[in-house]
């Protein structure tokens, strides 16, 4: 449920919230056209989002608008980490500031680890050792004030309920606009050791802390506070927040988080320090501790207990790994040749995790990759690391993955390969949810379809593509269960993912698969300069902001002034599915001509491919523009001269449904 300055009926009995800034709009959700658009083609935009042209925080041809706000949390915290005690206790002060221009008399906290308190909501069964007290908040402060967490007489008492992964805290004065309010709070969870979901006890003494900490949960331009609960299976909506995190830890433990160590000189012994230095400025991947080194005492500083500092800037999350067994390695890269920046990298791992050997020089080469090839934009950040865990996701700055021993990787690749492929994935969300602040929990389509789409490109290049395409088409495409050819497949991708409950394999592919099926159909139509340009238009204007998918489709519009949104609507918007068919073939004097059918309506591109009788073959590339004015049949004209033994339809890539009717054969 979502509350913003026109409350949700029930609640707007209780709170005094502002009116609404402006009436409904008159433009609703027309179209805008560019040259050589389609007029007849609309794109929905939901009311909220065409309120937001009306005020002036989005424009309609995708650029932040002149009144574009987010507001801004500042955290300060003190972990202490005491392995194998499994309680986590925090000290935080939150400098929030409210850069809209409401008045906030409310704060909304989210509280994702509450998803372990057995009264929570979840999508799919977990095992007991899953289960846990969530967070408990002992101490709390509002500008130096004492007050009630849990105030059973608050307005909003009911939304505070064990098991709800969002807090609501009512104040005593509304927050005005440009104001800011300083919460303090001392708070404790207990880490499980059945981590099903991405973050907890990795062993006895490898923790990793994710999603731990009490946060303001998002208020937005276009819908006001987020309270949808987090139930587990979803991502993530969170704001850019600058971080200044203390880790208290016992000595021999080495700590890795996201942002940069702002004391090495304090917390390692001095030829560790150097060579951690020295790392980031070099190609070379050093060795900075081995499991014995750790247990020898010769690493950390020999305090009994040691205080890591971490500072980040602008990222939306913060993760933190502890260890005191791992294998600790460092490098760097140059991820922007123009001023030869380079970024960090590091791997912690157990030596016995063989497929984690090579993951600095991999991420290297990701890092590369991204920043100067797909999407091609520097890498934002001045560190990654590499964290051997069970997860198999992105944070800002880190990757926490699992190593692949003993499993069955998809066919044609090793298992190094595969966990190579795995982190590659993570590395390259950097850039979509993280630099461009997407809303991962509605919109994953933008997070996890991007990511897919340079994964696939990334692999091309390393694996080369016959490799890439079969593990692609493996892996992303007719992965089991996903793309089944049932109705469900037809749901559009632009469904907001946070009102679709259940983990139904076809909410997995609508978001990796299919969107990045629609983004890579994109290029094909555009081309790959074209493509990129609106790539970068949207990238330049949005990083650093929260872009909805309309900010998006009009950017890359705006890129090259010309209008694709058939092309949006029909793969983002439409309710199709992927099958094309041959409907016929005629030859004349002069040509062949092949009628194709597209019965699932999906605008796919193909190609045709004609077996000749004298035994040579001829292919045919069609782009998506083939179904813009008609998008149920094409024709296809090929040069004639030739008696004709076959036709096929070579979809690539791309799902095809009923494959059986893609090929036709001559009478014999």
């Amino acid at each position: 449920m979502r509350i913003g300055p026109m409350a949700a009926a029930g609640l707007a009995a209780l709170l005094t919230l502002p009116a609404p800034l402006v009436a409904q709009s008159e433009v609703g959700s027309g179209p805008w056209t560019i040259a050589n658009g389609n007029p007849d083609i609309e794109l929905h935009v939901p009311r909220e989002i065409a309120q937001t042209y009306d005020r002036g925080t989005r424009s309609k041809d995708g650029a932040p608008g002149p009144n574009y706000w987010q507001n801004h949390a500042r955290h300060t915290m003190k972990l202490t980490i005491s392995p194998p005690d499994r309680r986590i206790v925090g000290e935080q002060e939150v400098v929030y500031t409210n850069n809209s221009p409401d008045a906030l008399p409310m704060l909304v906290f989210r509280l994702y680890l509450n998803s372990h308190q057995p009264e929570a909501m979840r999508e799919r069964p977990y095992p007991a050792g899953f289960l846990s007290s969530g967070v408990s908040v002992e101490d709390f402060a509002i500008n130096g004030k004492p007050a009630l967490w849990n105030d059973p007489k608050s307005p909003v008492a009911a939304f505070n309920t064990p098991g709800s992964t969002t807090h609501i805290v009512m104040l005593e004065q509304p927050l005005a606009p440009g104001a800011s309010v300083t919460i303090t709070m001392r708070w404790s969870y207990d880490i499980t050791a059945d981590h099903g979901w991405k973050e907890g006890a990795i062993d006895e003494s490898t923790y990793f802390l994710a999603y731990f900490f009490p946060r303001l949960s998002n208020y937005s331009d276009h819908s006001g506070w987020d309270l949808a609960p987090f139930t587990t299976g979803r991502e993530f909506n969170n704001d850019f927040a600058d971080f200044d995190v203390s880790v208290d830890a016992p000595r021999d433990f080495v700590v890795w988080a996201t942002g940069e160590l702002g004391n090495p000189d304090a917390v390692l012994q001095p030829a560790i320090a150097a060579r951690l230095k020295a790392s980031r400025t070099s190609d070379e991947v050093v060795t900075l501790a081995e499991p014995e080194d750790m247990a020898a005492g010769r690493i950390t500083a020999r305090a009994e207990r040691l205080q890591w500092r971490w500072q980040a800037k602008s990222v939306p999350d913060f993760a933190i790994a502890i260890s005191n067994h791992y294998r600790w390695q460092a490098s760097s890269v140059v991820v922007d040749p123009a001023t030869g920046r380079r970024t960090a990298v590091e791997a912690a791992y157990a030596p016995s995790a063989t497929d984690f050997t090579n993951s600095v020089e991999e991420a290297r080469e990701t890092l590369a990759f991204g920043s100067t090839e797909w999407p091609g934009v520097p890498y934002p950040y001045p560190k990654t690391t590499i964290v051997l865990g069970s997860a198999d996701e992105e944070y800002p700055m880190m990757v926490n993955d699992s190593s692949n021993l003993g499993s069955t990787p998809p066919a044609g690749v090793s298992v190094d390969q595969f966990t190579a492929f795995v982190g590659a994935h993570e590395i390259l969300h950097s850039w979509f949810p993280f630099f461009m602040g997407i809303n991962e929990k509605r919109y994953p389509f933008m997070d996890e379809g991007w990511t897919t789409t340079f994964e696939y490109l990334r692999n091309r290049k390393v694996l080369g593509g016959e490799t890439a395409d079969a593990l692609y088409k493996d892996f992303r495409v007719t992965r089991p269960g996903w793309p089944a050819p049932t109705s469900g497949n037809e749901i559009p991708i632009i469904t907001p993912h946070d009102s679709l409950y259940g983990m139904s394999p076809v909410f997995g592919f609508n978001q990796y698969g299919k969107a990045s099926l629609g983004f890579l159909a994109l290029k094909d139509l555009m081309g790959d300069d074209a493509f990129k340009k609106g790539l970068h238009l949207f990238m330049t204007r949005w990083a650093g902001k929260r872009p909805l998918p309309w900010d998006m489709f009009a950017s890359f519009n705006a890129a090259t002034e010309r209008d694709h949104d058939w092309f949006f609507a029909n793969w983002f918007f439409g309710y199709n599915y992927m099958d094309i068919a041959i409907a016929g073939v005629t030859s004349g004097a002069d040509d062949h001509t092949v009628t194709v059918r597209n019965p699932g309506g999906m605008a796919l591109p193909f190609d045709v491919v004609l077996a000749y009788a004298d035994g040579s073959t001829e292919r045919v590339h069609r782009t998506p523009y083939v179904w813009r004015d008609t998008p149920r049949e094409a024709e296809v004209q090929v040069a004639g001269g030739k008696a004709l033994q076959s036709v096929t339809l070579d979809t690539g890539l791309f799902v095809d449904f009923v494959p059986a009717d893609n090929t036709w054969k001559a009478a014999q």
